[in-house]
Parts: C-alpha cells; sequence; structure tokens
C-alpha cells in the first residue's frame, strides 16, 4: 500500500476513535450520542429539567442525535462534571452558578450576599440582554460552553448545621461550614466568625454526618432532596445567596450541529426551563412544611437580619477589583 494512503488511513482511524471515545458521531456514522449529565434527584428542578429536555430532544431530532441521562451523580459533581464539559467528554450538564468559578468568573458578582432581591428579580438579571450577552460570551471562552438556561433551585439558601440556633452572627463563632468552591464565599463565612471548610460536593453529607464540618447554606428543596435532615436540626434564613443551576452543552458539539438541530436544542431548552422553573417555584412551601417537622427554623428580627447583612457586604469591597464593574452596576440596576 501507497505509505500516503497508508498514513491517511491511520489518521482517520485515530480521529474516529477519538470521537467515538467522546460519544459523538459523524453524521455518516449514524446517530450522535450525546451524555447529559447532572448531580440532582428525581423530584428536584435540574433533574426534571434535564428529563424534560431529554425526551424532546430525542422526539424531534428523529434519531439524528440521541441524549442518554447520566443523573444524580453518576458522573461526578459539579466541578468533575464542568470539566467533563469543556473537555467534551461530557456533552450537556449543568452546575451551580457558585461553583462556576472552576472554568470561568463569568458568574463572581452573583457570589456577592444579598447581590438578589428576590428570586424574580434574579429572573430579570439573567434575561437582560446585556447580561445574557456577557455570560454567553464569558462561558463560551472560558469553559467552551453555551448556556442553555438558568434553573431555579429551590429560592435562598438557609444556613443549617446539627448544632445550635443561630439567632445573629454573634452564634455562628467556633463553627464549621462547609463553604463554596469560591473565595467570596469563604469571606462570607468568615465575616459572620465561621471557620468555613473547602470540600466537594460528594464528600459533603458524610463530612457532616461525621462532624467534620457543623453545616452549611443550601436551598430547602435541596435539604429534602439530599436527605440532609436526616441529620441538620437548626436553620435561619438569613436570604444571603440565592444561586442557579447554569444549564450548558458543549460549544463544539453545538458548532458541529446543523442549523435545524440547534433549533431543536434552543427550542427544547426553552420549554424544559418553563416546566422546572415552575414546578420548583410550586415545590418551595412544601419543602418547607416538610423540612418544619425535623428542623427548627429561625426567622431573624429586623435587628438582628441587619447584623447578618452588614457583616456580609463587607465582602463585596474585597472582591470590587475582581468583577467587573459595569455588569456588576447593570445587575443592580436592573432590579430597581
Amino acid at each position: 500500500m501507497d505509505p500516503k494512503t497508508l498514513y491517511r488511513g491511520m489518521v482517520v482511524g485515530l480521529a474516529t476513535a477519538i470521537i467515538s471515545s467522546f460519544g459523538l458521531w459523524s453524521s455518516e456514522a449514524g446517530a450522535a450520542d450525546l451524555r447529559v449529565a447532572h448531580s440532582s434527584n428525581p423530584g428536584q428542578s435540574v433533574y426534571i429539567y434535564w428529563d424534560e429536555f431529554a425526551e424532546r430532544v430525542n422526539k424531534r431530532a428523529d434519531g439524528a442525535v440521541v441524549l442518554k441521562v447520566f443523573p444524580s451523580g453518576q458522573l461526578g459533581g459539579d466541578e468533575q462534571l464542568q470539566r467533563g464539559l469543556k473537555a467534551g467528554t461530557i456533552h450537556f450538564a449543568s452546575g451551580s452558578s457558585s461553583n462556576m468559578g472552576v472554568v470561568s468568573d463569568a458568574y463572581s458578582w452573583g457570589d456577592l450576599p444579598y447581590v438578589f432581591r428576590s428570586p424574580q428579580h434574579a429572573e430579570k438579571v439573567f434575561n437582560d440582554p446585556e447580561i445574557a450577552k456577557y455570560i454567553d460570551g464569558k462561558m463560551r471562552a472560558d469553559a467552551g460552553t453555551v448556556v442553555l438556561g438558568h434553573v431555579e433551585v429551590g429560592g435562598f439558601r438557609i444556613l443549617i448545621n446539627t448544632k445550635r440556633e443561630l439567632r445573629s452572627p454573634a452564634d455562628v463563632k467556633g463553627m464549621k461550614f462547609r463553604m463554596l468552591s469560591n473565595p467570596i464565599d469563604q469571606a462570607l463565612l468568615t465575616s459572620w466568625g465561621s471557620s468555613p471548610i473547602a470540600m466537594p460536593w460528594s464528600e459533603t453529607f458524610v463530612s457532616i454526618e461525621q462532624g467534620v464540618a457543623d453545616g452549611l447554606q443550601l436551598q430547602p428543596q435541596a435539604i429534602a432532596g439530599f436527605n440532609f435532615d436526616k441529620m441538620i436540626r437548626y436553620g435561619t434564613h438569613t436570604k444571603t445567596l440565592m444561586t442557579v443551576h447554569v444549564a450548558q452543552m458543549n460549544a463544539k458539539t453545538w458548532d458541529g450541529l446543523s442549523p435545524e438541530l440547534q433549533k431543536v436544542i434552543t427550542d427544547s431548552a426553552a420549554e424544559a426551563l418553563k416546566i422546572a422553573n415552575d414546578a420548583d417555584r410550586a415545590d418551595a412551601a412544601k419543602f418547607m412544611d416538610q423540612l418544619s417537622g425535623t428542623i427548627k427554623f429561625y426567622t431573624p428580627t429586623d435587628q438582628e437580619f441587619e447584623q447578618w447583612r452588614s457583616a456580609a457586604l463587607t465582602v463585596w469591597d474585597k472582591f470590587r477589583d475582581k468583577i467587573d464593574p459595569k455588569i456588576l452596576a447593570r445587575v443592580v440596576e436592573v432590579q430597581k
């Protein structure tokens, strides 16, 4: 055989093997098998989103692509999934906006305490064209992904723990709280007198169960969905942080699809987002009622709330030089 022909054959064979290992086949080879991964459990908004999304895409793509969903952390937690998205070994995934720091600072402004006034105001922020353009550009450049939507996951996080009732930051002193994967959350917990502990999500439940950490900040649906109510006994409504799950697609996979399939993706994503967010808002009261049977929740007085808020707002000055001032100003302006 001619050496050049042999060489070309080896190159094509190697390329096919690489693409096959990623589960993405060329149109000539048949349907593309695409992996969808997330860390949520049945009944949670993120789980609902990806199931609804995959069902619609698989039906409308007519065999051109086939999505297979790997839920409940089967392929890893937020950080592992985000890295898999960037590498292209995972084609669709979502992660908490507070964990995006492993690949991009596109959402760093969203980690600031009290940056969102309410879930409704957060929706206005993410729907704002200027903010959306900024996020889309940063995520494609930094994370190698296309943002499909922002899935609500229970509104504001609650400061929960296994030890005692926390009425003001003074009650937090000496306690160990699991921190998110970003320095802003570390600074926030420190401002309240906590000793923050960094740990991946996959280790959090066991760490609290074994007393390595005393608590964390988590939304009601996640507290119930991940069974933290089995050991958590106290919760305080500080209304400090509200994160969303960022639904994404690997950008190279997106670029390789036809315009028709891209429309299938965007249409399906929009429909799934509405269903998931509606379900999340409808479930908020239900989860709180469920959790109130085992967890004692405390709502600070106005004076106590101001203590939580004033301590937390000191974090803004520490990170202003690391956040795009125009975007932060826009986030504040949109919520007026």
